[in-house]
């Protein structure tokens, strides 16, 4: 929800209002909402489908969270903190009850629970009580005697969770899982350290985002998957997996247990993790179409599903909605006003989400759907937090409104009840219903009886019989997790759904054995391994292995890593990683043993990079061992994986030494009749310094008879380790455009005075982009700087082509002669404090919808490509350095002007620039992408540069985002009106003539 957002780096730049490329069907901001009885009225809705207004302001505002009682009520969390958290414990956040006695789709019983709330982002109901997300603690407000009205203070079940940095990202989603624990979602800024209260700060389990859950009444708490950015919703299917929603980068996740996923931003806080999974969603919902196929010629974000900001999860499992509806995901679209429809597709491996048409279409800007719910009756409940912004407008909070819509098909069947005062025989049949709502509140009920001992003993017959004799696999599924919550899931009962003809099953007693290590013997998984042919099976297979104890784990190993059926399934190959990573940290001997039996190429890559990460002599000898096992084989696949692992794990550092078995091995090597393991090896023999080869792969660089692939590759190796001397080789390659875009960037790790010269009298004939990294590196060194400054004063270089930000790096060089030129010849950058609010009144009145009209979007486009594209993906084209543009919300000039004026405001510690100052006087400014005790891997500008620690002088983080202030200081005014008008394209334009990629 509440996504990471603006200030970032642009990433909430708009599109429908701020230029008249917007199509006229789109919903334009106004000043209030569509008033709330008129909004179901606006909505656009398949055939046979209709909404109403279940509750609205004032009788609801807020509602960032709800969950229904066994009753069919709605309990309804009303945030009033946001955007302001009380640090202190107290607040006026409310939880009220909504209640539908005559079941005409509108609230008319009104309870509130609590309205002293604080901080509140979450609801659960369970166990006598409420649980609250209530930063930084889960709370538990008891009412056991069930008369709405709390018995006592909420009682503080969890704390740690980051109140500092958060802002948006704050835990959310509490939801019973079919296990009985209780689950939630925590947010990338959000930096948890969580323990019961009083725990030892050594002892609280560390995390930002992922999955956590907690169980009820083992009191356990634990990280159940990691990554992302901010989740804000999660839901399971018919089979009990698990799916969760996310923001800015993909939507839709099948969450594996143990498993770590991509993140925006961040390393993870395993360090040998080596990768990341990815989603399971074959699309993305904006202009470029799905993630693996691009949609491109699409014509606008809307037809893609309306942005990247997604809010909220529920995989319909309701008795209302038409057979094809069930197993579908929906989740709300902040910017594009709408509910999205993803439909969930077994695979071999795991799931695959597809786009669905768009379900809901709220035709109002102000729409801001947070949580999506099914009810008793079958119905979809959407709560609407009702304003234009989404997470960063701290000023600007509408705190009077909201609502709440009931989505329904045809006229469902009223329900009333209380399933509380149901017979445990009852309870039990309701595993049975088709509305998963009765089975959930059911199954939690039985658990809450089981907790105090009250369960009936027939119970546990009644669920095996179902588990024994439904010949529908998702009722026997349901039996076995009213098994597992009730406590009364038996070892045997296990043990035999490892053999069970359906692989959901099998996959299913994996992960309680996960959850129950103590369940039953573990010869059972080692069989598993030897005999699985299902990769559904076998990656929850690996997800169990994290837990397994080592001598198990080892023979699980020992028969997986050997089967010869595993898919190249990126997800799949990462999850048996996960599961042998431990067994291997610890034990490095048999992870070397195991390499040559090993089957899958990314374990076996991982391994020797997991054997190389190791420090001082244990490393050393790792190193000797696999060169030694790579010289010995005359697997070239063997040899690739092992040559590969040592230039990935050792390029950037000072440390190596160069091991016996190096010499023999290389000769070995190249003789090879793979040319790869020949240019793996020579890049290896750079790297241990070996000049012979140095030599001649210097000279291969200048021979312009050998292929230009080849050529790269070869200046890549150099370049990489930083080959002393090579700076008259390079400056002599200027005039070669096959590599000349490398030597450019090369050069700036090379204190050589000739090299200014050489850059300045090449600089007309380079392309645009060779240009911009000709000025990076001149930007590099103060002696580089002046010459640079020198050319822009003569005009050889045009003062535009110094950015903001290459001229906020030649500040960094803390020089006071060349500031001083710097001053002289292009200017000064204005701290944005000073001018901030001047200018945004200036561009406010400037960009009206009137002059925005006027605008030539292909040369908004040239604007783009030179001034933002570096560091920014927009349809398709550009940087990676900060986040997609195409997706974000573009449709309010607020937005615009703040990320370009004040993109330091509000900004996470991982897009905080960091300088760098090394012991050869070049300055690096950038992103610290990952970091290891022998070298720091910088994303700068144009560049990706290992730098070993022991070449950094000093370093610093600024506050500042490595966005600057003062593009717009930079740009004409008719640029800045191209600019924002190209922004705001719902679709890519054709590129300007001269214009240049």
């Amino acid at each position: 929800m509440l996504r990471v957002g603006p200030v970032i780096i642009l990433a909430m730049i708009g599109s429908a209002a701020l230029a008249a490329t917007a199509r006229a069907a789109e919903p334009k901001p106004t000043d209030r909402p569509v008033p709330a009885k008129e909004a179901p009225g606006r909505m656009t809705l398949p055939e046979g489908f209709r909404v109403t207004l279940f509750a609205g302001e004032p009788d609801v505002v807020q509602p960032i969270a709800m969950t229904f009682d066994a009753r069919g009520r709605l309990w309804v969390v009303e945030c009033l903190s946001y955007p302001k958290w009380t640090r202190d414990g107290k607040g006026t956040d409310r939880v009220v009850i909504l209640e539908d006695t005559n079941h005409d789709g509108v609230f008319d019983k009104r309870t509130v629970f609590l309205d002293n709330g604080a901080n509140l982002s979450g609801i659960e109901l369970g166990f006598g009580g409420v649980w609250l997300c209530s930063s930084p603690n889960l709370v538990f407000v008891p009412d056991r005697d069930g008369d709405d009205k709390p018995d006592g203070p909420a009682e503080v079940v969890l704390d740690g969770w980051n109140m500092t940095d958060t802002k948006h990202n704050v835990f959310n989603s509490l939801a019973w899982g079919p296990d009985g624990w209780l689950y939630g979602l925590n947010g990338i800024q959000a930096k948890a350290k969580v323990g019961k209260p009083g725990t030892p700060e050594k002892d609280r389990t560390a995390f930002d985002c992922g999955v956590w859950r907690y169980h009820p009444t083992k009191k356990t708490f634990e990280v159940y998957a990691w990554g992302t950015t901010n989740p804000w919703g999660m839901d399971w299917d018919d089979y009990g997996q698990m799916f969760m929603t996310n923001c800015v980068i993909e939507h839709l996740w099948h969450v594996v247990p143990g498993a770590h996923f991509k993140r925006m931003y961040g390393q993870d806080p395993n360090p040998n993790t080596f990768g990341l999974m990815g989603p399971c969603c074959d699309h993305i919902h904006w202009a470029g179409g799905p993630w693996t196929e691009s949609r491109g010629n699409k014509p606008e974000h809307s037809d893609a599903g309306g942005g990247h900001a997604h809010v909220g999860c529920s995989v319909y499992l309701g008795d209302n909605f038409p057979p094809e509806y069930r197993n579908s995901a929906f989740m709300c679209n902040l910017h594009g006003s709408r509910l999205n429809r993803d439909t969930l597709h077994r695979t071999e491996v795991g799931y695959v989400g597809k786009h669905a048409k768009d379900f809901l279409f709220a035709n109002d800007p102000w729409f801001r759907g947070l949580s999506v719910k099914y009810g008793p009756d079958g119905g979809l409940y959407v709560s609407d937090w009702t304003d234009t912004g989404e997470c960063h407008n701290y000023d600007k909070v509408d705190l009077t409104n909201g609502r709440i819509y009931k989505v329904v098909y045809g006229t469902p069947k009223p329900w009333a009840g209380d399933l509380s005062k149901l017979t445990d025989a009852e309870l039990v049949q309701l595993q049975l219903h088709k509305n998963d709502w009765f089975v959930r509140t059911a199954r939690r009920i039985l658990q809450e009886r089981a907790a105090v001992k009250k369960l009936d003993a027939k119970t546990g017959p009644a669920l095996r019989a179902i588990l024994t004799d439904s010949p529908d696999v998702t009722r026997r599924l349901r039996a076995v997790w009213a098994l597992e919550a009730t406590g009364l899931l038996e070892g045997k009962q296990v043990y035999e759904m490892l053999k069970d003809r359906d692989d959901n099953l099998r996959a299913w007693a994996l992960t309680l054995i996960n959850t129950n290590p103590d369940i039953l013997m573990w010869t059972k998984p080692i069989e598993v391994a030897q005999l699985e042919k299902s990769p559904f099976v076998i990656q929850h297979l690996a997800a169990a292995m994290q837990r397994m104890d080592d001598t198990i784990s080892e023979r699980v190993a020992y028969f997986l890593l050997q089967k010869s059926n595993i898919p190249s399934d990126p997800n799949l190959n990462l999850m048996i990683w996960y599961g042998v990573e431990k067994l291997f940290t610890a034990h490095q001997s048999l992870a070397v043993d195991l390499l040559e039996t090993g089957r899958i190429p990314l374990v076996r890559q991982n391994t020797i990079r997991l054997l190389l990460a190791q420090s001082g002599e244990d490393g050393r000898n790792n190193l000797g061992t696999l060169i030694r096992k790579a010289s010995q084989t005359d697997a070239a696949d063997l040899q690739l994986d092992i040559l590969h692992g040592v230039r990935e794990s050792l390029t950037g550092r000072k440390d190596v030494k160069i091991p016996d078995t190096w010499l023999v091995a290389l000769k070995k090597f190249r003789k090879s009749d793979t040319a790869t393991v020949r240019l793996q090896a020579e890049a290896v023999a750079v790297l241990f310094r070996d000049e012979s080869v140095i030599r001649e792969l210097t000279q291969r660089i200048a021979d312009t008879a050998i292929t230009p692939v080849l050529r790269q590759q070869t200046l890549d190796i150099l370049l990489a380790n930083k080959v002393p001397g090579l700076a008259p080789t390079l400056r002599g390659l200027l005039a070669d455009p096959s590599v000349r875009a490398a030597v450019v960037r090369g050069l700036a790790a090379y204190p050589d005075d000739d090299t200014p010269a050489a850059l300045l009298k090449a600089y007309p004939t380079l392309t645009a982009a060779e240009k911009a990294d000709a000025v990076q590196t001149l930007a590099a060194r103060p002696k580089f700087a002046l010459a640079l400054l020198d050319a822009i004063e003569k005009g050889i270089v045009p003062k535009a082509d110094l950015t903001v930000f290459t001229a906020r790096q030649i500040q960094a060089l803390n020089d006071k002669t060349v500031s001083t030129r710097l001053a002289s010849a292009w200017g000064t950058i204005r701290p944005a404090s000073e001018t901030r609010k001047a200018q945004g009144a200036k561009f406010k009145n400037l960009l009206t919808a009137d002059y925005l009209k006027s605008a030539d979007v292909a040369h908004g486009r040239a604007v783009f490509t030179k001034n933002c594209a570096t560091c920014h993906k927009m349809f398709g084209e550009g940087g990676d350095v900060g986040p997609e543009l195409t997706g974000s919300q573009r449709a309010n000039l607020d937005y615009v002007l703040e990320n370009v004026l004040d993109p330091s405001a509000v900004v996470a510690n991982e897009y905080k620039m960091t300088t760098f100052s090394l012991i050869d006087g070049r300055v690096l400014t950038g992103l610290v992408k990952k970091e290891t005790p022998q070298v720091v891997t910088v994303r700068t500008l144009n560049d990706e540069v290992a730098v070993p620690t022991g070449d950094i002088e000093k370093r610093k983080q600024t506050p500042l985002s490595i966005m600057p202030d003062g593009l717009f200081d930079a740009l004409k005014e008719d640029e800045i009106r191209d600019l924002v008008a190209y922004l705001a394209s719902p679709r890519q334009v054709p590129l300007a003539a001269g214009g240049s990629k």
